[in-house]
């Protein structure tokens, strides 16, 4: 009698993985997952492993919080979804307010989605739409900055910098205008954190050159999560802002990584003075990973050009139909008030995580120089060019073995963990990253270049 299939082979033949080259499954078979909570995954091999990347950065207060469980389960028991489209109900227009609070700024009200793409997409769209109809239609352009990503929809592929992404969709994607020479620092104790001026000039030459063409420049706020967890000067935001302002272009900010006190604020742009947005897009966080949902925060400038009789032409007839999930909504609530209290010490916190990592950095020596602002640390290793690929990604499914999951991005490794991640679990993850990286070196010394570990002395 033939033998039952594995789950392994099962998974294979029936679920396309995201993000992931099938031939990894073979080299790199993904962990079974029986359960979750906290900070930690459980695995069906009896394991208990440290989710240090929130689970793609969405799992911002951890797996299973009570709190976000209960919010859950008493809004099922009134209802779980209702057109949004036609009907109203308090916990949505609620939310609203909350979140354009939380905006603050130029802030007036908010349409929510369900992922960050499809929020990016309906910014873009009313970017776009604004300009007709504020008499600018020549305003087709959008300009992002370098090592840009904004989702996975043709739409924010085009207004992304990350080649990998983009390229076999490059004949879709419409021309845009990618900003170089932007002002990367290694956080809030760099001498230069809040200062671009260095850079701006050679920016905005590049803005100048098509102003007149421009609709939106739209940027991650101070974090630039899938093109390599790089951090940037707060300064930029300020000086974009102001140059959209005289020149009649909106500004788009993509929070999605960047907000829900990831960066130590409700909001990366409020990192910087006099930065708002006129459309600001969440996600992951803002249910705290539990539930898929993503508001646009609009201003009322741009709400305002929308506005008009039924035949006017000028509406914004976007449409989704999971638009305002009532359970959602409710995990949302339940994941601000979380948040809130944390906010205060995220900061020094995340110079706690940033100080755990460059102890690995120093001991190991086959990473450089830490970057990082909020809960997040990240690195890039120092092996030479010659190393064949894909040593990021065996070191951290070598952390597997030291109760890490971790996932790199090409040959940076960071830690993201969730931001109520205790100093212990900080501790243990830290310590995981570093062991999985003397094991990659001790079977790659002559590949690494670096000559095994240092020693203390």
């Amino acid at each position: 009698m033939a033998s039952e299939p594995s789950l392994q082979d099962r998974a294979k033949a029936a679920f396309w993985p995201p993000c992931t080259h099938l031939t990894d499954r073979d080299l790199w078979p993904p962990v079974e997952i029986l359960g979750a909570g906290g900070s930690h995954l459980h695995l069906a091999d009896g394991r208990r492993v440290l989710d240090g990347i929130s689970s793609w950065w969405c799992k911002a207060l951890g797996h299973r919080h009570p709190d976000l469980l209960a919010a859950l389960t008493e809004q099922a028991g009134r209802f779980d979804h209702v057109i949004a489209a036609g009907t109203v109900n308090e916990p949505v227009v609620r939310l609203c307010e909350r979140l354009v609070a939380v905006a603050g700024g130029r802030a007036a009200t908010v349409f929510l989605a369900g992922d960050g793409s499809t929020g990016m997409e309906i910014a873009l769209k009313m970017a776009l739409q604004f300009q007709a109809q504020t008499g600018h239609p020549g305003r087709t352009r959008i300009a992002c900055l370098e090592n840009a990503y904004h989702g996975e929809t043709v739409a924010t592929l085009a207004v992304s910098d990350c080649a990998l992404y983009r390229a076999p969709f490059a004949a879709w994607c419409f021309p845009g205008t990618v900003l170089t020479g932007a002002p990367y620092r290694s956080g809030p104790t760099d001498p230069a954190w809040l200062d671009a001026g260095r850079e701006w000039p050679g920016i905005r030459a590049q803005l100048d050159a098509v102003a007149g063409e421009l609709a939106a420049v739209v940027v991650e706020p101070v974090l630039q999560g899938a093109g390599g967890m790089r951090v940037y000067s707060p300064d930029l935001l300020t000086r974009l802002r102001a140059w959209c302002d005289a020149h009649g272009v909106l500004l788009i900010a993509d929070e999605i990584a960047a907000g829900m006190g990831r960066c130590g604020a409700w909001l990366g742009s409020q990192l910087a003075p006099n930065a708002g947005a006129d459309l600001t897009v969440l996600s992951k966080g803002l249910t705290g990973g539990m539930l898929p949902l993503a508001a646009t925060v609009v201003s009322r400038r741009v709400q305002e050009a929308f506005a008009g009789t039924w035949d006017s032409g000028r509406s914004f007839l976007h449409s989704n139909t999971y638009c305002g999930h009532a359970l959602a909504v409710a995990v949302a609530h339940a994941a601000l008030d979380a948040l809130a209290p944390l906010l205060p010490d995220i900061q020094r916190r995340g110079e706690g995580l940033r100080a755990r990592l460059a102890e690995v950095a120093r001991t190991t020596g086959a990473l450089g120089p830490v970057r990082g602002v909020g809960f997040v640390a990240a690195a890039d290793l120092l092996a030479p060019d010659a190393i064949p690929s894909r040593l990021g990604q065996r070191i951290c499914r070598a952390a597997l073995a030291h109760g890490a999951f971790l996932r790199p991005l090409g040959s940076t490794l960071y830690l993201l963990p969730p931001l109520n991640a205790s100093d212990a679990e900080l501790d243990a993850l830290a310590e995981s990253l570093g062991r999985a990286v003397a094991d990659v070196a001790r079977s790659a010394e002559r590949q690494l270049g670096i000559g095994g570990a240092p020693s203390d002395d």
